[in-house]
């Protein structure tokens, strides 16, 4: 009965630090929702991609840093500091601003 019992334990013990490993190792099962700007946009001077960790206006992936969602507009921040802002229009457009230059240009989304 007492082997049983340190077998039992012994069993319980390994599923438990399966569990845990597979939690840590895992991660999320679900991936996290795409944020509402990522895919491919006319932007009048050009064609902008943006995923959840790049953006790239046609000249070479810039990483993402930071997203600072404010309700309908994103200000993304790069790895220079740069940012630039990001606004959802209800007609389904996208306006593009740099604080840095001033432009700004409206994007539509491309299909």
């Amino acid at each position: 009965m007492r082997q049983m019992r340190q077998s039992r334990a012994r069993s319980e013990g390994g599923a438990a630090l399966l569990w845990a490993l597979t939690l840590v190792t895992a991660g999320p099962s679900v991936a996290a929702a795409p944020w509402p700007f990522e895919g491919v946009w006319d932007c009048e001077v050009g064609t902008f991609t943006f995923t959840g960790s790049d953006y790239d206006s046609g000249e070479a992936p810039m990483p993402i840093v930071d997203i600072a969602p404010e309700g309908d507009t994103f200000t993304l921040t790069f790895e220079d500091d740069y940012q630039l802002s990001l606004a959802m229009n209800p007609d389904g457009t996208m306006t593009w601003f740099s604080p840095v230059s001033g432009d700004s240009f409206l994007c539509r989304r491309t299909p």
